[in-house]
């Protein structure tokens, strides 16, 4: 069943509708072709619809209380490489956007409705019982509204939880819903370039980033991950199946032709991880733990 052409023209006119987000100087007459193009392609778009059909129903924070222009604010400016600057998930702005930031939550809550029985947020507290338990400097890179460090946060009180992104909007969300965590603490950063010490961080943890990155950049992150992690560290990475992402056709997503072709065993493999075990907490995820040689 494809979407229905009026359904393709409200879902423009919402987004039309949308102000530009405030944030760098963004193309956003490009953005809105590529969003176009991808809404109107004849390819099937079920597994949006559904996505679009349950959001309504999910529950999250209430975020009127942020004040954008202050937070922002706050956010020194870092240089955004290109392939960042795209309208992600066929959002105005992509991850740079109110948008996208505010409506993270509720989308996963959708996506993974029928895939655990407690939903995204059950998929993370399934993720954070895989860390070492002696570990006391853990980093969730490209963390967005930072579930998954708060999980890891609240499974783990006497480490140090560290929630890295380049997203000063997904940093204002996740600094609101996850306040009362003592032990996370967040990061305003690229995530292929962190700048930290080698072998500094005891563990590493990434959810849904690889498949928003073209190789090269999937490439260069997975080695910035091997010289950060100590000896003997573990690197936890969780993502979509390579054919689930395909069944979002109306979503923008960039990268997933390359991501067809991905092997997450391989793509650990190269990077210089061991001990690469296996593990699905949801139908459309996989999630893989490696670690770095002493």
């Amino acid at each position: 069943m494809e979407i229905a052409a009026t359904t393709i023209d409200q879902i423009l006119s919402n987004l039309a509708s949308q102000p530009d987000p405030a944030w760098k100087n963004l193309d956003f007459d490009t953005q809105r072709k590529q969003i176009q193009t991808e809404l109107y392609s004849s390819a099937p778009k079920d597994g949006m619809m559904r996505v679009i059909t349950r959001m309504q129903f999910q529950e999250a924070p209430n975020l009127g209380e942020i004040d954008w222009e202050s937070e922002l604010s706050t956010f020194q400016p870092i240089q955004y490489p290109q392939y960042y600057l795209q309208p992600f998930h066929s959002v105005l702005g992509g991850w740079l956007s109110e948008t996208a930031a505010v409506g993270n939550r509720v989308a996963m809550e959708a996506v993974l409705e029928n895939a655990h029985p407690q939903k995204s947020l059950g998929v993370r507290d399934e993720i954070a019982q895989l860390f070492p338990q002696d570990a006391r400097h853990i980093l969730d890179l490209g963390a967005g509204i930072g579930d998954d460090a708060a999980a890891i946060a609240r499974y783990f009180p006497s480490a140090t939880v560290t929630a890295w992104d380049a997203s000063p909007f997904m940093i204002v969300v996740g600094r609101l819903y996850h306040k009362d965590i003592p032990n996370l603490h967040w990061k305003h950063g690229l995530v292929e370039k962190t700048e930290l010490p080698d072998n500094s961080v005891d563990a590493l943890n990434m959810t849904y980033l690889l498949h928003e990155c073209p190789d090269e950049i999937k490439q260069i992150i997975l080695a910035e991950c091997w010289r950060i992690l100590s000896p003997g560290g573990r690197l936890v990475v969780t993502d979509t199946l390579p054919g689930d992402l395909h069944s979002y056709r109306g979503f923008f997503e960039p990268y997933k032709e390359q991501w067809l072709k991905v092997d997450p065993d391989k793509l650990l493999q190269a990077a210089g991880f061991v001990n690469i075990k296996a593990y699905q907490f949801a139908y459309p995820t996989w999630t893989r733990v490696g670690e770095k040689t002493n």
